[in-house]
């Protein structure tokens, strides 16, 4: 969303632009998402409509199943390397290529990858998808049994000094509270229980959204989980500590989904050090001047926008493929002049 943003308002300037696209399709993960937050969009309707936009600009050119092997200066513009052998010329590179999903299975205390019925947040998302594999059924993997009880894990792999990921995913407490809004009105009879460390939900109409689950029996309890187990029929011990009241709490669960938190991309790495762009101690890019100029890098030509610099919702990474866009045509406007 972030790179298709970008390049759509370059194209605004009449500045042709080349998207390298890693995958065989554009829009990232949002592609995926049959409801986005807070206002229950659809991701798939979000992409399929900017997608529309680029394929109609001739400014636009689009390379897919591709990635950047190298980048070096040559001149005044940047020679790219990419993976199919050829290369491009450009005079600015705006980075956004988004992040990964915590890996569940670092966390073995809650039985990801060995109990069938423990599953990820991708994973619900997915199942609560009409165009998913359930066409939208909230079924168990374990055995197709219909879920009336499920719990939500908050914060698996963020705030982890652990999981070497201390810092907040910022979007884990809205997507999990949408998600159990997704179950509870699919099934008003249907029991959900959050478990969570603390609520953070700061955009606009989060909260509110928070407000309403709360509204339609979405249960949350701040509280620690220690393990789940899994049970001889299939169903979920889970076995926390309520951290308000300072008692042990547990519930038997037919399905337990984990809010897994955001990590940095694997191709991070590699590109800041083919750049000599620094990388902060969580692994996301930094930004010459997180203040006064985000989306900047030590160097001349480069910038940075959505996730590569931290975990920010859909309508934020927007707003800064938006703005990184811009940003990058004043540059090519200035060399110009």
């Amino acid at each position: 969303m972030t790179g298709l943003k970008a390049a759509l308002t370059l194209d605004e300037f009449e500045i042709p632009s080349v998207i390298v696209e890693k995958s065989g399709e554009l829009g990232g993960k949002v592609r995926g998402y049959g409801k986005t937050f807070p206002d229950f969009r659809s991701g798939r309707a979000l992409v399929s409509g900017l997608v529309k936009r680029v394929d109609s600009t001739g400014m636009i050119r689009v390379l897919r199943n591709c990635t950047v092997s190298g980048i070096r200066t040559e001149g005044d513009h940047y020679r790219v390397r990419l993976s199919d052998g050829t290369s491009l010329d450009a005079h600015a590179v705006i980075l956004a290529f988004g992040f990964e999903p915590f890996d569940a299975t670092r966390q073995e205390e809650y039985g990801y990858g060995v109990c069938p019925n423990v599953i990820a947040a991708p994973e619900l998302e997915a199942l609560l998808d009409p165009l998913g594999p359930t066409k939208g059924r909230l079924l168990r993997p374990s055995d197709g049994k219909p879920v009336r009880k499920a719990a939500i894990i908050f914060c698996v792999g963020s705030r982890s000094k652990r999981t070497d990921s201390p810092y907040c995913s910022r979007i884990c407490c809205s997507y999990s509270t949408k998600q159990a809004i997704e179950i509870k009105e699919s099934d008003p009879d249907a029991q959900v229980v959050c478990f969570y460390m603390d609520i953070r939900t700061y955009g606009r109409g989060f909260e509110e959204m928070h407000q309403y689950a709360r509204e339609i029996g979405v249960k949350y309890i701040r509280g620690r989980v220690s393990e789940c187990c899994a049970l001889p029929d299939g169903d979920i011990l889970v076995r926390a500590e309520n951290t308000l009241l300072g008692k042990p709490v547990q519930g038997v669960f037919d399905l337990v989904s984990l809010s897994v938190g955001m990590t940095p991309s694997p191709d991070t790495s590699s590109l800041a050090e083919m750049l000599g762009i620094e990388l902060g101690t969580d692994g996301f890019f930094i930004s010459a001047d997180g203040g006064l100029s985000p989306h900047d890098t030590g160097r001349e030509g480069i910038f940075l926008a959505g996730a590569v610099t931290g975990l920010k919702p859909i309508r934020d990474c927007i707003l800064e493929g938006t703005s990184a866009g811009g940003r990058a045509a004043a540059y090519l406007r200035r060399r110009r002049a």
